[in-house]
């Protein structure tokens, strides 16, 4: 089943990161530099936006309900996670609008875009909608079902921003917010297959339940998460605020750019750690630490094996496949992308050691190793984008995602009741 789930959300991502290649000179050459990266920063916001509002209940979600025996409980707690969902969501929207005219100015370099907080907020809505779906789908095992969503989107995304951009002149506050509701519509329909489900599921199911979850417990499992991930989303994304500030939203604009052709191998660990991590808890759960193990290393191994030689690949041919997708203007030194190609490897091996690190409760560590490599990441971004522009975001990335696999690694190990150098490798043909 686990082959077969990664088979299909592997094929899904495919055809996403595919899409949004195709997007990448779409956008580059039918709207400005400046444009472009106003856009990418909208997207970096409503991610890192994404923990306050969600309060990392995805993670939870699988966690706590994809054991069989949490089945029939999974349709109340949707609807009480939803309901804290909605409250948090509102507050936020309230904060950014109030504050509009300083959120403006932080994320994209000044108050004349206040006008594009209004579609930021209904992007933020529907991927937070979205990925509350997905979650409660997951811990169900309805992987396909995730897959399918996912083409959609992807499909949607790539069709409605050429409808809205492609022979036009429309600026970027004219077409977002129109973009912004497709993915509403999206968030809205994927919701309601969930609430389907889940209600079918409630009362059908005739495995006896495990012991019942408590709010209390869920809500003190997740607040740390959300400490990890508004962390682990400001360490990746303040090198974005720094550049807005220094440079301007044009070097924004070719340093996202680069970036997202240097995240391409992360699909590896997307798929990996979405599939992985459902079956991981129920291993975990039933006391079956070797299953994990196996699964742990199994994961490792095929990510290395995939994704190093293309990050080679595009760290070697990036200075002139960019400007090649996008157009002459997107240019950045080879550094940015070997830089960013050794970042997008140590992350993807740090986030698959991550899910047996919150499985064992390690939470509270992760917590810790978190906010000091975020102050490294900062603390360097400061000292080199000055210096070194692009290349000193780009590096100040890898050496901060290096630090946390470096200490993950071994705390990983130690979780799995193995030695560091046992987790890489065995004797056991099987493994």
């Amino acid at each position: 089943m686990l082959r077969v789930d990664t088979a299909l959300y592997g094929g899904a991502i495919l055809i996403d990161r595919l899409l949004a290649l195709l997007l990448l000179p779409l956008l580059t050459r039918a709207i400005g530099a400046a444009d472009y990266g106003a856009w990418t920063q909208a997207l970096v916001v409503s991610g890192l936006l994404m923990p306050l509002v969600l309060f990392a209940f995805p993670t939870t979600v699988v966690r706590s309900f994809a054991p069989d025996g949490q089945a029939g409980a999974r349709w109340a707690w949707f609807q009480r996670l939803g309901g804290i969902v909605a409250v948090l969501y509102a507050v936020t929207a309230i904060w950014l609008w109030v504050a509009r005219d300083g959120v403006a100015t932080l994320v994209w370099g000044g108050s004349g875009y206040a006008g594009l907080v209004l579609p930021l907020l209904l992007l933020l809505a529907g991927d937070a909608g979205i990925e509350f779906a997905n979650a409660w789908l997951r811990a169900a095992g309805r992987i396909g079902w995730i897959s399918a969503g996912l083409i959609l989107r992807s499909v949607l995304r790539y069709a409605v921003v050429w409808s809205l951009v492609y022979g036009t002149d429309m600026a970027l506050a004219e077409w977002l917010p129109a973009y912004a509701a497709t993915q509403m519509a999206l968030a809205v329909a994927l919701l309601a297959l969930a609430t389907v489900q889940l209600r079918q599921a409630a009362a059908c199911s005739s495995v006896p339940l495990s012991p019942a979850p408590s709010l209390r417990g869920l809500l003190g499992f997740s607040a740390p998460l959300v400490a990890l991930a508004l962390f682990g989303a400001l360490s990746a994304s303040v090198d974005r605020f720094l550049l807005v500030r220094g440079l301007g939203l044009d070097a924004v604009a070719v340093y996202a750019a680069a970036v997202s052709l240097c995240a391409v191998p992360a699909v590896f660990h997307s798929v990996l750690g979405f599939t992985l991590f459902p079956v991981l808890s129920r291993a975990w759960h039933d006391g079956r630490r070797d299953e994990a193990l196996r699964l742990t290393r199994r994961a490792l191994k095929v990510f290395v094996a995939l994704a190093l030689p293309l990050a080679v690949l595009i760290a070697a041919a990036g200075p002139w496949l960019l400007p090649w997708l996008a157009t002459a203007d997107y240019r950045a030194d080879w550094s940015v992308f070997a830089a960013q190609a050794a970042a997008v490897v140590t992350f993807g091996v740090y986030q698959i050691l991550l899910y047996t690190l919150l499985l064992d409760g390690r939470s509270a560590r992760v917590l810790w190793m978190a906010m000091v490599a975020a102050g490294i990441n900062a603390c360097l971004n400061l000292l080199m984008i000055p210096a070194w522009g692009m290349s000193g975001a780009a590096l100040a990335a890898a050496a901060s995602n290096a630090l946390m696999l470096a200490w993950a690694w071994p705390q990983a190990a130690r979780s799995l009741g193995r030695s560091a150098g046992a987790l890489a490798w065995s004797r056991r043909a099987n493994e």
